[in-house]
C-alpha cells in the first residue's frame, strides 16, 4: 500500500505535493501545499542535502536519490498529521524540473480564413493537428539523450485578430495565432521520477518545466508588460526565457549557476566550495576587513565574469531569432541577489547591438514573490518553492491543456 494512499476520512484534508528537482547531486525540494481560498499555503518544506559539492555531479541523474530521499520524508510528515485531529491526503503531486533537466520551445500557429470563423476548443485542437511541429534541431540539448518523452504541449497564448485576449473561445475572428508550449524530457529520467512517486502514493502526478511554472507566476506580476527576458538562476545552472507578447517564446540554459561560483573560488583560494560561496556573500556584504576584501576584489570580479560571459553568448543566441527586450527580471534566492544583480548592471554588454537603449534590471527575489503564497509558521521562504506551488495551486486555471494527449 502507497505511504500516501490513506483511507480518506471526514477530517481529512486534501493537499498538494510539490517537488522541486535542481541540477546537482542531492539538490531536491519539497513542500505540503494546501489551497486556502485559492492561494497557496505552504505547511511543510524539507530540502534534500544542499551541497556545492563537484562539477561532475552537476548534470548526474544521481539528483534522484535526493527526490527519493525527500519523498520518504514528506510520507513521514503525512503520517504523523494523521494522529492528530485531521490528517492530510495527497490530492495531487507537481515535480517541477529545472534545467538541463527539459528541453521546451513554442511553436507559433497562424491562420487567416476568408471569412469570420468562431473560436471554438474543437478549432484550436484541429489547427494544432494540422500544425504539428518538432523542436527544431538548434534547441537540442546535449545533456539530454535522444530518448525523449513529449512531457506536454500547452496552448499558452490565443490571439484573434492580432489581439490577446484571456477569452478568446465564442468570438469571431477572421486571423488566430496560436502559441504552442512544447516539453520534452529524456524517458529514462521520466519514467524513473514516474516509478518513484508512484512507490509513495497513488496521487496524480505532473511533472512541469521551471520555465513554464515561472512565466505563469510572473505573468500574474507583470501583467502590464508584453515584452522581457527572465532569468532564473538555479545552483548548478543557469536559465534564460525570452517572452514576446505576452508568449515565452525560447528558454535556453548555460551550465553556470551560484554553486560554480563557489567552486571557481575556492579551485583559486584553496578553500572548500561551500566556505568559498558563503565567503562571496560577504564580501558584497563588505563584512570582510579591508585587506581580504582588497585580496579578494579581482578573483571575484574574475569569476563574476566567466558567468557574465555565458550569459552574454546566450543573449546574443536569442538575439539572432528575434529583437531582444529591454527589460529582464533576475530570479535568485536573497542571499545571493547582490552578487547576480550587479554583475549584470555592471556592464554594458547591451551597447553590442543587443539592445540600443541598455538593459533594465530588475531583481525578482524572495520579497517580490511573497504574495504569491504563504508560508507556515518557522519555516524559511523559498522563491522557487513559492513559484512551483503557485503554478501548481493555478496551472490547470492557467494554462488549459487543449492539446489532446491521445493525438500528440
Amino acid at each position: 500500500m502507497a505511504l500516501f494512499s490513506f483511507i480518506k476520512s471526514v477530517n481529512d484534508i486534501a493537499v498538494k505535493l510539490v517537488i522541486y528537482l535542481d541540477a546537482g547531486k542531492g539538490n531536491a525540494r519539497g513542500a505540503v501545499v494546501q489551497i486556502r481560498n485559492g492561494k497557496p499555503h505552504i505547511l511543510y518544506t524539507i530540502l534534500g542535502e544542499q551541497r556545492v559539492g563537484n562539477s561532475g555531479d552537476s548534470l548526474n541523474t544521481t539528483s534522484l536519490s535526493s527526490l527519493e530521499e525527500i519523498l520518504g520524508q514528506v510520507a513521514r510528515l503525512l503520517q504523523k498529521s494523521r494522529k492528530g485531529h485531521n490528517g492530510y491526503v495527497a490530492e495531487e503531486v507537481f515535480c517541477v524540473l529545472a534545467a538541463p533537466y527539459y528541453l521546451c520551445h513554442t511553436s507559433i500557429i497562424n491562420f487567416k480564413g476568408e471569412k469570420p470563423v468562431t473560436v471554438t476548443p474543437a478549432l484550436i485542437k484541429n489547427l494544432l493537428l494540422a500544425n504539428h511541429k518538432e523542436i527544431p534541431e538548434a534547441h537540442s540539448n546535449a545533456n539530454l539523450k535522444k530518448e525523449r518523452k513529449i512531457l506536454h504541449q500547452k496552448v499558452i497564448e490565443i490571439k484573434i485578430n492580432g489581439y490577446h485576449t484571456s477569452d478568446p473561445y465564442n468570438k469571431l475572428a477572421e486571423e488566430i495565432n496560436v502559441a504552442v508550449f512544447r516539453t520534452e524530457v529524456e524517458t529514462n529520467l521520466y519514467d524513473n521520477i514516474t516509478k518513484m512517486v508512484k512507490k509513495f502514493t497513488a496521487a496524480p502526478l505532473s511533472i512541469e518545466p521551471l520555465s513554464l511554472a515561472t512565466f505563469v507566476a510572473l505573468r500574474n506580476r507583470l501583467d502590464s508588460e508584453d515584452n522581457f527576458i527572465f532569468i532564473t538562476i538555479g545552483n548548478e545552472v543557469t536559465e534564460i526565457s525570452l517572452v514576446k507578447d505576452h508568449t515565452v517564446l525560447e528558454t535556453a540554459s548555460f551550465p553556470y549557476g551560484k554553486y560554480s561560483l563557489g567552486r571557481s573560488l575556492g579551485q583559486r583560494t584553496n578553500m572548500p566550495p561551500d566556505a568559498a560561496l558563503s565567503k562571496i556573500g560577504l564580501y558584497h556584504d563588505k563584512k570582510l576587513d579591508e585587506d581580504e576584501m582588497a585580496k579578494l576584489k579581482p578573483i571575484v570580479e574574475e569569476i563574476q565574469a566567466e558567468w557574465f560571459s555565458y550569459l552574454e553568448k546566450t543573449l546574443v543566441t536569442l538575439s539572432e531569432e528575434t529583437s531582444l527586450p529591454s527589460q529582464i527580471y533576475l530570479i535568485i534566492d536573497s542571499e545571493l541577489k547582490d552578487i547576480f544583480e550587479n554583475m549584470v548592471t555592471a556592464r554594458s554588454f547591451a551597447s553590442q547591438a543587443l539592445v540600443p537603449t541598455g538593459f533594465s534590471i530588475h531583481t525578482l527575489d524572495t520579497a517580490k514573490f511573497a504574495d504569491c503564497c504563504t508560508f507556515g509558521l518557522d519555516i524559511r521562504f523559498d522563491t522557487l518553492i513559492a513559484i512551483s506551488a503557485s503554478f501548481a495551486a493555478s496551472a490547470k486555471e492557467a494554462l488549459p491543456d487543449l492539446y489532446p494527449q491521445e493525438l500528440i
